[in-house]
């Protein structure tokens, strides 16, 4: 009878035991589908959101040419020494903003959206990823923000030449003054055309590419009005 009642013992405690293990494998189951469900759903709103941004850089290296000629036109007419400026305009076959002030020099002004990245960063689901592809988001992003610095800073030193758009008397300082604000659009048009080809060959290591029908839509609008310049589709980064 001990022996019986030992066994018993020993059977009881085994199912207990193969019980709770089988509760835990199950919890863990359902835990791993869980957490791979909401890694597929954040991966794919991160990779959205990354190709809205490339978009950005795209339709950048497209309209590089239109805005290589604007800033050699500037220079060339700011190298001149003539007292009288006769006034200088960024021209457009349609100018769907018209503004007040007539833009001597204009690039797009684009959002570089990072709220899916934000949110994943603030959340649980990135601990569940593969190390190498958030170092791959985090790469990319870092340089999304390095492009919108750069472009905020183009938009404020462009807004400084609005004067140019007007006929008037100039000086040579004034010449010269207007002169370096050009040098400066033109070193921040290189750093963009560098780090938006950097990005989009980053992001094809990636596995990551536009979304195709905004970057139409965007090539389309910026032909419209920049004209042959602008090349269709972007060149891909070398």
């Amino acid at each position: 009878d001990g022996k019986i009642t030992a066994r018993l013992f020993v059977f009881e405690l085994f199912v207990v035991v193969a019980g709770v293990l089988i509760a835990l494998g199950a919890e863990q189951l359902v835990s791993n589908w869980h957490w791979q469900g909401e890694v597929r759903d954040a991966d794919r709103r991160i990779s959205d959101e990354i190709g809205n941004n490339l978009v950005n850089a795209h339709e950048r290296l497209a309209i590089n040419d239109c805005l290589e000629l604007r800033l050699a036109e500037l220079r060339d007419e700011l190298i001149k020494r003539e007292p009288m400026w006769t006034g200088s305009r960024a021209r457009f076959a349609n100018d769907i903003y018209n503004p007040v002030f007539p833009p001597v020099y204009r690039t797009p002004n684009r959002p570089w959206p990072r709220d899916a990245w934000e949110t994943a960063v603030n959340g649980e689901a990135l601990g569940h990823f593969r190390p190498e592809r958030v170092a791959e988001f985090e790469a990319l992003f870092d340089e999304f923000s390095s492009l919108q610095r750069s472009q905020s800073e183009e938009l404020d030193i462009a807004a400084s030449l609005g004067d140019l758009a007007f006929p008037g008397p100039i000086s040579a300082a004034e010449r010269r003054a207007n002169l370096k604000l050009v040098a400066k659009l033109a070193a921040l048009n290189a750093r963009i055309v560098f780090q938006s080809r950097l990005v989009i060959e980053n992001a094809a290591d990636a596995g990551l590419s536009p979304d195709r029908e905004q970057l139409k839509e965007n090539l389309d609008q910026q032909r419209g009005y920049r004209g042959d310049c602008v090349r269709w589709p972007a060149k891909p980064a070398a």
